[in-house]
Protein backbone atom coordinates (compact mmCIF):
# COMPACT_ATOMS: atom_id res chain seq x y z
CA UNK A 1 0.00 0.00 0.00
CA UNK A 2 0.76 3.61 -0.32
CA UNK A 3 1.83 3.96 3.29
CA UNK A 4 4.23 0.84 3.67
CA UNK A 5 7.95 1.15 2.62
CA UNK A 6 8.66 -0.05 -1.23
CA UNK A 7 12.13 -0.12 -2.77
CA UNK A 8 10.88 -0.17 -6.38
CA UNK A 9 8.84 3.27 -5.42
CA UNK A 10 11.67 4.94 -3.68
CA UNK A 11 13.94 3.86 -7.15
CA UNK A 12 11.55 5.68 -9.59
CA UNK A 13 11.12 8.31 -6.87
CA UNK A 14 15.13 9.35 -6.55
CA UNK A 15 15.33 8.60 -10.72
CA UNK A 16 12.92 11.28 -10.43
CA UNK A 17 14.27 13.53 -8.12
CA UNK A 18 17.94 13.32 -9.96
CA UNK A 19 16.24 14.11 -13.37
CA UNK A 20 14.87 17.32 -11.78
CA UNK A 21 18.68 17.91 -10.42
CA UNK A 22 19.61 17.82 -14.18
CA UNK A 23 17.42 20.04 -15.37
CA UNK A 24 18.05 22.78 -12.58
CA UNK A 25 21.73 22.16 -13.28
CA UNK A 26 21.53 22.66 -16.85
CA UNK A 27 18.99 25.76 -17.22
CA UNK A 28 20.62 27.90 -15.17
CA UNK A 29 23.95 27.99 -16.57
CA UNK A 30 22.42 27.09 -20.18
CA UNK A 31 20.10 30.28 -19.82
CA UNK A 32 22.90 32.33 -18.56
CA UNK A 33 25.42 31.93 -21.35
CA UNK A 34 22.63 33.03 -24.13
CA UNK A 35 21.50 35.61 -22.20
CA UNK A 36 25.34 36.84 -21.99
CA UNK A 37 25.75 36.40 -25.94
CA UNK A 38 22.48 38.05 -26.67
CA UNK A 39 24.17 41.30 -24.77
CA UNK A 40 22.29 40.95 -21.45
CA UNK A 41 23.79 42.85 -18.61
CA UNK A 42 24.88 40.35 -16.41
CA UNK A 43 22.42 41.81 -13.04
CA UNK A 44 19.37 41.20 -15.22
CA UNK A 45 20.79 38.30 -16.01
CA UNK A 46 21.61 37.14 -12.40
CA UNK A 47 17.78 38.35 -11.75
CA UNK A 48 16.53 36.03 -14.40
CA UNK A 49 18.65 32.98 -12.88
CA UNK A 50 16.78 33.83 -9.49
CA UNK A 51 13.21 33.43 -11.22
CA UNK A 52 13.57 30.15 -10.31
CA UNK A 53 14.21 29.99 -6.92
CA UNK A 54 12.03 32.59 -6.37
CA UNK A 55 9.10 30.10 -8.06
CA UNK A 56 10.05 27.78 -5.51
CA UNK A 57 9.94 30.02 -2.71
CA UNK A 58 6.21 31.19 -3.99
CA UNK A 59 5.14 27.60 -4.30
CA UNK A 60 6.76 25.98 -1.32
CA UNK A 61 3.94 27.17 1.35
CA UNK A 62 1.36 25.93 -0.76
CA UNK A 63 2.66 22.46 -1.71
CA UNK A 64 1.45 21.05 1.85
CA UNK A 65 -2.34 21.03 0.92
CA UNK A 66 -1.72 20.85 -2.34
CA UNK A 67 -0.03 17.20 -1.85
CA UNK A 68 -2.97 16.41 0.78
CA UNK A 69 -5.64 17.21 -1.69
CA UNK A 70 -4.66 15.42 -4.61
CA UNK A 71 -1.84 12.94 -3.44
CA UNK A 72 1.89 11.95 -3.42
CA UNK A 73 1.42 10.59 -7.69
CA UNK A 74 -0.69 13.40 -8.79
CA UNK A 75 1.51 15.80 -7.28
CA UNK A 76 4.57 14.63 -8.92
CA UNK A 77 3.25 14.05 -12.28
CA UNK A 78 1.57 17.84 -11.81
CA UNK A 79 5.08 19.32 -11.09
CA UNK A 80 6.89 17.25 -13.93
CA UNK A 81 4.23 18.60 -16.77
CA UNK A 82 4.62 21.89 -15.25
CA UNK A 83 8.84 21.63 -15.82
CA UNK A 84 8.55 20.26 -19.24
CA UNK A 85 6.12 22.22 -20.63
CA UNK A 86 8.43 24.73 -19.77
CA UNK A 87 11.80 23.32 -21.20
CA UNK A 88 9.35 22.84 -24.27
CA UNK A 89 8.58 26.39 -24.66
CA UNK A 90 12.08 27.81 -24.03
CA UNK A 91 13.32 27.59 -27.41
CA UNK A 92 9.97 28.87 -29.11
CA UNK A 93 10.97 32.08 -27.72
CA UNK A 94 13.73 34.73 -26.99
CA UNK A 95 14.35 37.73 -24.60
CA UNK A 96 15.16 37.37 -21.08
CA UNK A 97 11.55 38.23 -19.85
CA UNK A 98 9.28 35.26 -20.92
CA UNK A 99 13.27 33.47 -20.21
CA UNK A 100 12.26 34.48 -16.12
CA UNK A 101 8.91 33.70 -16.52
CA UNK A 102 9.44 29.89 -17.92
CA UNK A 103 12.47 29.85 -14.86
CA UNK A 104 9.99 30.70 -13.08
CA UNK A 105 7.35 27.80 -13.85
CA UNK A 106 10.35 25.68 -13.47
CA UNK A 107 11.27 26.71 -9.99
CA UNK A 108 7.31 25.99 -9.20
CA UNK A 109 6.90 22.41 -11.08
CA UNK A 110 10.16 21.00 -9.09
CA UNK A 111 9.37 22.85 -5.50
CA UNK A 112 6.06 20.54 -5.60
CA UNK A 113 7.71 17.18 -6.90
CA UNK A 114 10.66 17.88 -4.41
CA UNK A 115 8.22 18.44 -1.76
CA UNK A 116 5.94 15.30 -2.57
CA UNK A 117 8.82 12.98 -2.95
CA UNK A 118 10.70 14.06 0.46
CA UNK A 119 7.38 13.78 2.44
CA UNK A 120 6.64 10.24 0.31
CA UNK A 121 9.70 8.56 1.65
CA UNK A 122 10.67 10.29 4.79
CA UNK A 123 6.60 9.21 5.92
CA UNK A 124 7.14 5.39 4.74
CA UNK A 125 10.89 4.41 5.00
CA UNK A 126 11.87 2.36 8.20
CA UNK A 127 12.89 4.18 11.23
CA UNK A 128 16.15 2.46 10.60
CA UNK A 129 17.06 2.92 7.21
CA UNK A 130 15.14 6.64 7.29
CA UNK A 131 18.37 8.90 7.57
CA UNK A 132 20.15 6.66 4.71
CA UNK A 133 17.49 6.95 2.49
CA UNK A 134 17.50 10.53 2.53
CA UNK A 135 21.04 10.80 2.09
CA UNK A 136 20.77 8.58 -0.67
CA UNK A 137 17.86 11.00 -2.16
CA UNK A 138 20.11 13.59 -1.76
CA UNK A 139 22.58 12.48 -3.58
CA UNK A 140 20.81 11.48 -6.79
CA UNK A 141 19.77 15.29 -6.53
CA UNK A 142 23.22 16.11 -6.76
CA UNK A 143 24.80 13.56 -9.17
CA UNK A 144 22.19 15.35 -11.48
CA UNK A 145 22.70 18.48 -10.63
CA UNK A 146 26.64 17.53 -11.44
CA UNK A 147 25.53 16.17 -14.69
CA UNK A 148 23.26 18.67 -15.77
CA UNK A 149 25.85 21.49 -17.13
CA UNK A 150 27.65 19.17 -19.43
CA UNK A 151 24.56 19.74 -21.52
CA UNK A 152 26.18 22.65 -21.87
CA UNK A 153 28.10 21.33 -24.80
CA UNK A 154 24.59 20.47 -26.88
CA UNK A 155 24.36 23.54 -28.14
CA UNK A 156 27.03 22.27 -30.62
CA UNK A 157 24.48 20.57 -32.32
CA UNK A 158 22.31 23.68 -32.60
CA UNK A 159 20.29 26.04 -29.97
CA UNK A 160 17.23 23.92 -29.62
CA UNK A 161 18.91 20.51 -28.95
CA UNK A 162 19.86 20.81 -25.25
CA UNK A 163 15.97 21.71 -24.54
CA UNK A 164 15.09 18.82 -26.56
CA UNK A 165 16.89 16.68 -24.95
CA UNK A 166 16.08 17.01 -21.38
CA UNK A 167 12.31 17.63 -22.57
CA UNK A 168 12.77 13.72 -23.89
CA UNK A 169 14.29 12.80 -20.66
CA UNK A 170 11.78 14.54 -18.36
CA UNK A 171 9.26 13.12 -20.89
CA UNK A 172 10.81 9.16 -20.05
CA UNK A 173 10.59 10.25 -16.61
CA UNK A 174 6.84 10.43 -16.70
CA UNK A 175 6.48 7.65 -17.86
CA UNK A 176 8.02 5.66 -15.21
CA UNK A 177 5.67 7.91 -12.87
CA UNK A 178 2.80 6.41 -14.08
CA UNK A 179 4.10 2.93 -12.40
CA UNK A 180 3.96 4.68 -8.95
CA UNK A 181 1.02 3.59 -6.85
CA UNK A 182 -1.32 6.73 -5.35
CA UNK A 183 -2.14 7.86 -2.09
CA UNK A 184 -2.37 10.84 0.52
CA UNK A 185 0.13 11.80 2.75
CA UNK A 186 -1.95 11.02 6.69
CA UNK A 187 -1.56 14.70 8.24
CA UNK A 188 -3.80 15.61 10.90
CA UNK A 189 -3.91 18.89 10.56
CA UNK A 190 -5.07 20.68 13.37
CA UNK A 191 -2.82 18.65 15.51
CA UNK A 192 -0.13 19.40 13.21
CA UNK A 193 -0.83 22.76 13.83
CA UNK A 194 -0.78 23.09 17.12
CA UNK A 195 2.67 21.25 17.25
CA UNK A 196 4.02 23.72 15.52
CA UNK A 197 3.20 26.59 17.12
CA UNK A 198 6.68 27.80 18.20
CA UNK A 199 8.03 30.91 18.31
CA UNK A 200 10.38 31.71 16.09
CA UNK A 201 12.51 33.52 17.63
CA UNK A 202 13.80 31.10 20.09
CA UNK A 203 14.55 29.05 17.14
CA UNK A 204 16.63 31.71 16.21
CA UNK A 205 18.37 32.33 19.60
CA UNK A 206 19.57 29.43 19.67
CA UNK A 207 19.59 27.75 16.05
CA UNK A 208 21.31 30.82 14.44
CA UNK A 209 24.65 29.15 13.78
CA UNK A 210 22.55 26.29 12.12
CA UNK A 211 20.38 28.23 9.94
CA UNK A 212 23.03 30.12 8.09
CA UNK A 213 24.92 27.44 6.12
CA UNK A 214 21.71 26.67 4.06
CA UNK A 215 21.71 30.97 3.17
CA UNK A 216 25.22 30.51 2.35
CA UNK A 217 25.25 27.28 -0.04
CA UNK A 218 22.40 28.86 -1.98
CA UNK A 219 24.23 31.56 -2.85
CA UNK A 220 27.38 29.54 -3.62
CA UNK A 221 25.14 27.08 -5.69
CA UNK A 222 23.39 29.99 -7.68
CA UNK A 223 26.30 32.58 -7.82
CA UNK A 224 28.41 29.91 -9.57
CA UNK A 225 25.72 28.45 -11.32
CA UNK A 226 24.04 31.43 -12.52
CA UNK A 227 27.02 34.41 -12.79
CA UNK A 228 30.04 32.11 -13.93
CA UNK A 229 29.20 31.42 -17.14
CA UNK A 230 29.57 35.22 -17.69
CA UNK A 231 32.19 35.40 -15.98
CA UNK A 232 33.95 32.62 -17.79
CA UNK A 233 32.95 33.80 -21.13
CA UNK A 234 34.32 37.50 -20.64
CA UNK A 235 37.78 35.51 -19.07
CA UNK A 236 37.74 33.84 -22.55
CA UNK A 237 36.97 30.49 -21.08
CA UNK A 238 35.23 27.82 -23.44
CA UNK A 239 31.57 26.54 -23.15
CA UNK A 240 32.53 23.31 -22.71
CA UNK A 241 35.16 24.12 -19.84
CA UNK A 242 32.56 26.50 -18.29
CA UNK A 243 30.55 23.40 -17.77
CA UNK A 244 33.18 21.09 -16.89
CA UNK A 245 33.97 23.81 -13.83
CA UNK A 246 30.48 24.05 -12.66
CA UNK A 247 30.08 20.45 -12.61
CA UNK A 248 33.09 19.70 -10.64
CA UNK A 249 32.00 21.91 -7.93
CA UNK A 250 29.01 19.36 -7.52
CA UNK A 251 31.13 16.49 -7.74
CA UNK A 252 33.12 17.85 -5.20
CA UNK A 253 30.17 18.31 -2.66
CA UNK A 254 29.07 14.98 -3.60
CA UNK A 255 32.93 13.00 -3.10
CA UNK A 256 33.09 15.13 0.29
CA UNK A 257 29.91 15.03 1.78
CA UNK A 258 30.10 11.03 3.48
CA UNK A 259 33.92 12.32 5.10
CA UNK A 260 32.93 15.76 6.30
CA UNK A 261 29.52 14.16 8.10
CA UNK A 262 31.69 11.45 10.02
CA UNK A 263 34.13 13.92 10.52
CA UNK A 264 31.32 16.26 12.10
CA UNK A 265 30.30 13.54 14.07
CA UNK A 266 33.67 13.05 15.81
CA UNK A 267 35.16 16.49 16.30
CA UNK A 268 31.96 18.53 17.00
CA UNK A 269 29.16 19.72 13.59
CA UNK A 270 30.11 23.67 14.41
CA UNK A 271 33.70 22.71 14.33
CA UNK A 272 33.51 21.28 10.97
CA UNK A 273 31.60 24.03 9.62
CA UNK A 274 33.36 26.76 10.85
CA UNK A 275 37.01 24.64 9.60
CA UNK A 276 34.79 24.31 5.98
CA UNK A 277 33.74 27.78 5.67
CA UNK A 278 37.30 28.79 6.64
CA UNK A 279 38.69 26.85 3.65
CA UNK A 280 35.89 27.83 0.95
CA UNK A 281 36.76 31.90 2.16
CA UNK A 282 40.28 31.22 1.64
CA UNK A 283 39.58 28.89 -1.79
CA UNK A 284 37.20 31.81 -3.03
CA UNK A 285 39.89 34.44 -2.81
CA UNK A 286 42.14 32.46 -4.56
CA UNK A 287 40.24 31.40 -7.57
CA UNK A 288 41.04 34.72 -9.84
CA UNK A 289 44.20 34.27 -9.21
CA UNK A 290 43.64 30.71 -11.72
CA UNK A 291 41.66 32.04 -13.80
CA UNK A 292 44.38 31.85 -16.80
CA UNK A 293 45.09 27.59 -15.82
CA UNK A 294 41.73 26.15 -16.21
CA UNK A 295 43.57 22.80 -15.45
CA UNK A 296 44.13 24.42 -11.86
CA UNK A 297 41.13 26.43 -11.53
CA UNK A 298 39.11 22.82 -12.01
CA UNK A 299 41.05 21.34 -9.12
CA UNK A 300 40.32 24.25 -7.37
CA UNK A 301 36.59 23.81 -8.05
CA UNK A 302 36.77 20.23 -7.15
CA UNK A 303 38.07 20.88 -3.69
CA UNK A 304 36.24 24.26 -2.90
CA UNK A 305 32.99 22.36 -4.08
CA UNK A 306 34.13 19.54 -1.56
CA UNK A 307 34.57 21.62 1.91
CA UNK A 308 31.59 23.73 1.29
CA UNK A 309 29.42 21.72 -0.79
CA UNK A 310 27.91 19.96 2.48
CA UNK A 311 26.81 23.42 4.10
CA UNK A 312 23.22 22.60 3.64
CA UNK A 313 23.07 18.93 4.79
CA UNK A 314 25.68 20.06 7.88
CA UNK A 315 23.13 22.75 8.93
CA UNK A 316 20.44 20.87 8.96
CA UNK A 317 22.03 17.81 11.04
CA UNK A 318 23.93 20.63 13.43
CA UNK A 319 19.87 22.09 14.42
CA UNK A 320 19.29 18.47 15.23
CA UNK A 321 22.05 18.96 18.21
CA UNK A 322 20.83 22.14 18.67
CA UNK A 323 17.25 22.34 19.22
CA UNK A 324 14.29 19.53 20.84
CA UNK A 325 12.21 17.27 18.49
CA UNK A 326 9.26 19.93 18.73
CA UNK A 327 11.48 22.77 17.45
CA UNK A 328 12.72 20.70 14.45
CA UNK A 329 9.82 20.81 11.88
CA UNK A 330 9.60 24.88 11.93
CA UNK A 331 13.19 24.88 11.88
CA UNK A 332 13.80 23.30 8.75
CA UNK A 333 11.25 25.21 7.25
CA UNK A 334 13.54 28.24 8.11
CA UNK A 335 16.17 26.71 6.47
CA UNK A 336 14.37 25.65 3.12
CA UNK A 337 13.38 28.99 3.30
CA UNK A 338 16.76 30.38 4.05
CA UNK A 339 18.15 28.06 1.10
CA UNK A 340 15.48 30.20 -1.63
CA UNK A 341 16.37 33.49 0.10
CA UNK A 342 20.33 32.60 -0.76
CA UNK A 343 19.85 31.09 -4.18
CA UNK A 344 17.52 34.21 -4.87
CA UNK A 345 19.84 36.40 -3.48
CA UNK A 346 23.55 34.66 -5.24
CA UNK A 347 22.62 35.47 -9.08
CA UNK A 348 21.32 38.85 -8.70
CA UNK A 349 24.02 40.15 -6.68
CA UNK A 350 27.17 38.34 -8.21
CA UNK A 351 25.09 40.12 -11.47
CA UNK A 352 25.63 42.97 -10.23
CA UNK A 353 29.36 42.90 -9.24
CA UNK A 354 30.32 41.24 -12.25
CA UNK A 355 28.46 44.84 -13.87
CA UNK A 356 29.63 47.05 -11.49
CA UNK A 357 32.94 45.85 -10.27
CA UNK A 358 34.32 43.01 -12.65
CA UNK A 359 34.18 39.42 -12.05
CA UNK A 360 36.51 38.85 -9.63
CA UNK A 361 34.18 40.63 -7.23
CA UNK A 362 31.71 37.77 -7.60
CA UNK A 363 34.73 35.43 -5.80
CA UNK A 364 35.15 37.90 -3.41
CA UNK A 365 31.67 38.41 -2.65
CA UNK A 366 31.23 34.51 -1.88
CA UNK A 367 34.93 34.57 0.06
CA UNK A 368 33.81 37.14 2.59
CA UNK A 369 30.32 35.79 3.10
CA UNK A 370 31.95 33.02 4.52
CA UNK A 371 34.49 34.36 6.69
CA UNK A 372 31.65 36.11 7.39
CA UNK A 373 29.74 33.37 8.85
CA UNK A 374 33.30 32.37 10.70
CA UNK A 375 33.83 35.09 12.25
CA UNK A 376 29.87 35.05 13.83
CA UNK A 377 29.87 30.96 14.51
CA UNK A 378 32.99 31.34 17.11
CA UNK A 379 31.99 35.09 18.55
CA UNK A 380 28.71 34.16 18.67
CA UNK A 381 26.95 32.59 22.31
CA UNK A 382 23.73 31.04 23.41
CA UNK A 383 23.42 31.66 27.04
CA UNK A 384 22.77 28.64 28.88
CA UNK A 385 19.60 29.96 30.49
CA UNK A 386 17.87 30.59 26.92
CA UNK A 387 18.90 26.53 26.15
CA UNK A 388 17.75 25.70 29.07
CA UNK A 389 14.12 27.33 29.06
CA UNK A 390 14.04 25.61 25.75
CA UNK A 391 14.26 22.41 26.72
CA UNK A 392 12.08 22.83 29.44
CA UNK A 393 9.38 24.61 27.45
CA UNK A 394 9.57 21.16 25.21
CA UNK A 395 9.11 19.10 27.68
CA UNK A 396 5.91 20.66 29.63
CA UNK A 397 4.42 20.68 25.88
Amino acid sequence: MVNTWSIRRFRILVLIVSVTGMSQGLLIPLLTTLLEEQGVSSSSNGLSAAALYAGILVMSPICAPVVKRIGYKRSIIIGLLITTAAVILFPMFTGIWIWSLLRFWVGVGDSLLHYATQLWITATAPLDERGKRISQYGFCYGLGFGIGPLGMNLLELGFIVPFMVLAVVLGITLYFTRLLDSGRPDLDGTEEKRKESVKLWKIYRIALIALCPPILYGLLETALAGNFPVYGLREGISKAWISVLISAFVWGSLAFQVPLGILGDKIGRKNILIIACFLGSVGMAVMPLLVSNVLLLFIAFLLVGGVVGSLFSLGLAYLTDLLPARYLPAANAVASVHFSVGSILGPYVGGVLIQWIGGNALFYFLSIALASFVLLAIFYRVSAETATEIQKTSITN
